[in-house]
């Protein structure tokens, strides 16, 4: 085994630096998109949906506001695992029938798929009657 010198020992431990910061930002992309670094989907097609709390003001917003907010055609669209995130925070809320429907929308789901929530698939607050 050679003994490095000094400069020799901070390069290398800067190169390392740098391999271990690369491979940190790839990992934090992954999370965030839901793929890999390699760009395959992961074995979770949610993985990061329960990292949302930042974006729960957008079920405050009017029904037409929230539909063209998570819509796939939005200036910003927002990430699918953020979009099933969002639809698991309004189940288990208001769970609300337009949300809950523009996020299924959204994410082409059945209401097999839907993550849990309420005893039924969402709670029809549509009035039956004028009272």
């Amino acid at each position: 085994m050679t003994d490095l010198t000094a400069k020799e020992q901070a390069a290398a431990e800067k190169e390392a630096a740098k391999e271990v910061a690369k491979e940190s930002a790839k990992a934090a992309i992954a999370l965030d998109t839901g793929t890999t670094s390699d760009a395959e989907p992961s074995a979770n097609r949610w993985l990061g949906s329960d990292e949302i709390m930042l974006d729960a003001h957008i079920l405050d917003l009017g029904v037409e506001a929230f539909e063209d907010a998570v819509a796939e055609k939005a200036d910003r669209p927002i990430a699918e695992q953020k979009v099933y995130g969002l639809l698991a925070l309004e189940r288990n809320g208001q769970n609300r029938t337009p949300y809950v429907k523009a996020m299924m929308k959204r994410l082409d789901l059945t209401k097999d798929q839907l993550p849990g929530g309420g005893p039924d698939y969402t709670n029809d607050v549509t009035p039956t009657s004028k009272l």
